[in-house]
């Protein structure tokens, strides 16, 4: 039988992880008799649990470990509901999905690219990222999706309707609200997940801007469909993602509308070496190339791999420094690493002559460090795009391991982009209503005993 998860699926580098331990293992489970009181489990020196009956004797317990049913059962780390994931976020069903789309009600597969994603898989792969762009292109295509997107529409949508959030919240900071600053990005899934599960204090300080993926899934449900003439449900869209964490996102509630989600699969370049090997022995570079689709209306296409300006995932804190009020054109942010940490910090004089401060907070324990000044009241920073990955996106936990340095060195070659002027056209004429582009946060609760939970 086929694995219903795809079996790349692993944690890596766990040491800049919070939880889980390196070695995760279920609560034990004592069997109820119909008879007899006074058990305990009793931890030894060495960390075993033993059982001990009324009498005194010990009977050592057995370890179980855990499958990724049982993780995805535990609320501590990743909730019940999302054991969705199990059933649609795989290669194994993407590729189901694409040979099967008549017979499962889709009349259109359409898949979005992420641009640390794909140069993760130009890295792999051995080929410069335009090649290996026409050639994934070509790839997918000829497995059967019909549109391949570039998602910098999306991603300059998410820069713009950010910047604007910002601007909004200081003004309400100005007005005594103490929520409103500083502002923490939210495109981030790990980071979301982690601070509504045990941080929920900090939701009101979160951006409600939906991230590019969520944006992109807006437009090719809703925009893309009405164009074609088609209903949401009969697309099936695919997002190429740098981070397994996307899958998560992509199965929020938040982001379906009468159970139609907005991304109906999230695949990664890992999933997606699995895939090519696969179906394409021979590698990336013997398939025919194709080129990318731009099917969005009266607006000018997008040159495909150009990088927003700023970090390598997504650059939300260099374009709030840039557009804060007042915006300058010629004010360039600059940001310096802050001592003895990978985060950097970028500051100007808005308009009411005060500083801010924007940063880029990078791996889990960089993030712990700033969540713990917010408690304290004593983080100088008016807005923080945080990324759990150390490095940011282009290090996501489905990117190729091995490859940092290059992806780095592809990344940093790509043509620049700012928001064009035809985006906020764009904006203005799918997006009249702008709750379109932002969502909710919820905190969720959690049984922080293991020994209670019921298995």
């Amino acid at each position: 039988m086929e694995p219903r998860f795809s079996g790349v699926l692993q944690l890596t580098d766990l040491d800049d992880f919070i939880t889980p331990s390196q070695e995760c293992i279920k609560p034990v489970e004592i069997k109820k008799t119909s008879k007899g009181t006074g058990a305990k489990i009793k931890i030894e020196d060495d960390g075993s649990y033993v059982h001990v009956d009324p009498t005194g004797q010990k009977s050592k317990l057995t370890r179980v470990d855990i499958s990724l049913t049982d993780c995805l059962a535990c609320s501590g780390c990743i909730t019940t509901a999302e054991t969705v994931l199990i059933n649609q976020q795989s290669h194994h069903e993407m590729l189901r999905i694409i040979t099967n789309k008549k017979e499962e009600g889709y009349e259109l597969v359409v898949m979005s690219l992420s641009l640390q994603a794909l140069l993760s898989m130009s890295s792999h792969s051995n080929l410069k990222p335009d090649d290996c762009l026409r050639k994934f292109t070509g790839f997918v295509k000829r497995l059967g999706v019909d549109l391949v997107l570039d998602m910098g529409l999306a991603e300059d949508l998410a820069l713009v309707e950010e910047s604007k959030e910002f601007n909004d919240r200081y003004l309400r900071a100005k007005d005594g609200d103490k929520t409103a600053l500083p502002m923490l990005a939210s495109t981030c899934p790990g980071w979301v997940c982690y601070a509504e599960k045990t941080k929920p204090q900090l939701l009101p300080h979160l951006s409600t801007c939906k991230s590019p993926q969520q944006i992109m899934g807006f437009l090719v449900k809703n925009v893309l469909s009405t164009q074609r003439g088609l209903s949401g449900k009969e697309i099936y869209h695919i997002c190429f993602m740098p981070c397994y964490d996307k899958k998560l996102e992509a199965s929020r509630p938040q982001f379906s509308e009468n159970s139609i989600p907005d991304v109906n699969c999230v695949i990664t370049p890992v999933e997606m070496e699995v895939a090519l090997a696969e179906l394409c022995p021979n590698g990336l570079a013997e398939e025919l190339g194709a080129e990318v689709d731009w099917p969005w209306d009266g607006l000018p296409a997008y040159p495909p791999l150009a990088k927003a300006l700023g970090s390598g995932s997504g650059g939300y804190a260099y374009h709030v420094m840039k557009t804060a009020k007042p915006p300058s054109q010629e004010y360039v942010p600059s940001f310096e690493s802050v001592k003895r940490s990978d985060i950097v910090v970028a500051q100007r004089d808005n308009e009411d002559g005060k500083q801010l401060k924007a940063a880029v907070v990078t791996g889990f324990k960089n993030i712990q460090n700033t969540v713990n000044k917010l408690k304290r009241g004593k983080c100088e920073y008016d807005y923080v795009e945080i990324m759990a990955c150390p490095s940011g996106c282009l290090n996501g936990g489905g990117q190729v391991r091995g490859h940092l340095k290059s992806v780095q060195e592809f990344h940093g070659s790509m043509p620049a982009r700012d928001p064009p002027e035809s985006v906020f056209q764009f904006y203005n004429k799918c997006f009249p209503a702008t709750s379109d582009l932002h969502t909710t946060f919820q905190a969720v609760t959690y049984n922080p005993n293991p020994l209670t939970v019921k298995w």
